[in-house]
């Protein structure tokens, strides 16, 4: 977009520079009410040129003043947006860190009971020798 907006400018600046160039400094010059000699066109071109180029650069900062409003708005958003993702990551890491608490601690019980079964068995087992030797003894 930029390479376009130099296109057109630089032509259209080549040929107000080319019009300051060539303007008629022999001549009468440009009269003005309230100043008794005229003015050299070549300097009032100069003016010109400078006021439109100045006009133009005010005119484009007040034109895209609602844009750079939207700007500073979108920019506060995110600043909000990054501060709760920050929240959240560390939200969701607790509960990462929590999970992995939660299954190191299933995995022990799991281990417990299966402990506690082989135990039970074994004296079930035991009990039940007993029984037997007793019935076989008798």
């Amino acid at each position: 977009m930029k390479f376009l907006h130099y296109l057109i400018v630089i032509p259209l600046l080549a040929i107000a520079l080319w019009a300051i160039y060539t303007a008629d400094p022999e001549g009468e010059g440009i009269p003005c009410m309230w100043y008794s000699k005229p003015f050299d066109t070549k300097a009032v071109l100069i003016v010109f040129l400078l006021y439109g180029y100045i006009i133009g650069r005010i005119g484009a900062w007040f034109g895209y003043s609602p844009l750079r409003s939207d700007l500073r708005r979108q920019k506060k958003a995110n600043k909000a947006l990054n501060k709760e993702q920050a929240k959240l990551n560390e939200t969701v890491s607790g509960l990462k860190q929590d999970i992995a608490g939660l299954q190191e601690k299933a995995q022990r019980e799991a281990q417990n009971i299966t402990e506690n079964e082989k135990k039970d068995i074994k004296a079930w087992w035991s009990d039940f020798k007993q029984k037997i030797s007793v019935k076989k003894g008798n």
